[in-house]
């Protein structure tokens, strides 16, 4: 069953049913592993002290049969980390698809999204891929991911979406691009660079990574903002409202870019999915957003680009971090340093 990329976010990012007690929603992503291979410049992957690891096949098991009795009928395999890493991402895809899940689909960054892979997983019931690419060559893919893979990933989304087309395969082939003010090409210029290989180009502005990663204001914010989608979230924001979110320990998390389970409301290990869903913490938090009035926590530093070190909203859930962490930005002023010195 294909969808087109756009329609579907704006069914998750425009649903108004911004109540403190909301319908559980149809959508569901699953961290399958927090481990990455690159170390993008403005992601807080590379700032993440929570243990690095897999989630568990049975877990995944469970939460896919009671979502599912719930109403959720699509899902993502990936959050904080590279989701082909996990050599069991097959295994997740067809319990998913035999169980009667619409709508199957990961975000990659294309480094392990080889043809053969990419044979496996639609094999088993992936219904689309996204690739993270977020330069268009190889010196701006070395300063935003902090590695030369340009060329092997490129050739990786070419052959898919060739063998995609070879073979009629149903298959969504998508690419996005975060832009930065050392990236900000104009919008034809970036999509000219991808369009022939996949369906659709999404094109959002960098942003601060739920607040961990707070140097990118002032060194990578874009100048214009025009025709992209402005980086600082608005209150509400959709996500405590309109998103399921499961972490690899089997947390729930009230969104998708929480890299240390500070928004981390419930262990579904030890409830239910549902009761989870209407729990006092995460209500609280609703109320919060409905009201504008949100405490310390890292909803407060996502949207006011906060440098304080939030508290998180379940501390036996959280990874704690302190503020050295927060607001180290050497790793960001070294690319920088090079990049602009060679060119």
């Amino acid at each position: 069953m294909n969808k087109d990329i756009e329609e579907r976010i704006n069914k998750i990012t425009n649903n108004k049913d911004e109540k403190i007690y909301p319908s559980i929603p149809r959508n569901m992503l699953i961290e399958c592993s927090n481990i990455c291979n690159l170390s993008c410049i403005f992601c807080a992957n590379r700032k993440m002290t929570r243990p690095k690891g897999k989630i568990s096949l049975d877990f995944v098991k469970r939460i896919l049969n009671e979502a599912f009795e719930l109403g959720v009928k699509e899902v993502g395999y990936y959050t904080t980390g590279e989701p082909l890493i996990n050599e069991e991402l097959e295994k997740y895809i067809y319990i998913a698809k035999n169980k009667g899940y619409e709508y199957i689909y990961i975000t990659t960054n294309g480094i392990l999204a080889n043809i053969e892979r990419i044979k496996k997983l639609v094999k088993e019931g992936l219904n689309s891929i996204k690739f993270s690419i977020n330069a268009i060559n190889e010196k701006d893919y070395i300063l935003i991911h902090g590695k030369n893979m340009y060329n092997l990933v490129m050739n990786n989304l070419k052959e898919v979406y060739k063998w995609r087309n070879d073979n009629n395969i149903n298959l969504k082939i998508y690419v996005s691009y975060i832009s930065t003010k050392y990236t900000e090409y104009d919008i034809e210029t970036i999509e000219n660079n991808f369009k022939e290989f996949c369906d659709k180009v999404l094109i959002t502005n960098v942003r601060n990574q739920s607040g961990l990663v707070p140097e990118i204001v002032g060194n990578l914010e874009n100048k214009n903002e025009s025709n992209k989608i402005k980086g600082k979230r608005n209150l509400p924001c959709y996500y405590p409202f309109n998103t399921i979110c499961i972490t690899l320990e089997g947390y729930i998390t009230a969104c998708c870019t929480d890299f240390q389970n500070y928004l981390a409301y419930a262990n579904l290990n030890k409830m239910s999915l549902k009761e989870a869903w209407y729990s006092s913490i995460i209500t609280d938090l609703r109320k919060q957003h409905i009201s504008g009035k949100l405490k310390n926590n890292l909803c407060y530093n996502c949207i006011y680009n906060s440098l304080k070190v939030p508290e998180p909203l379940k501390d036996d859930l959280a990874t704690k971090f302190n503020e050295q962490l927060l607001l180290d930005n050497k790793y960001m002023k070294s690319q920088l340093k090079k990049y602009c010195q060679k060119y």
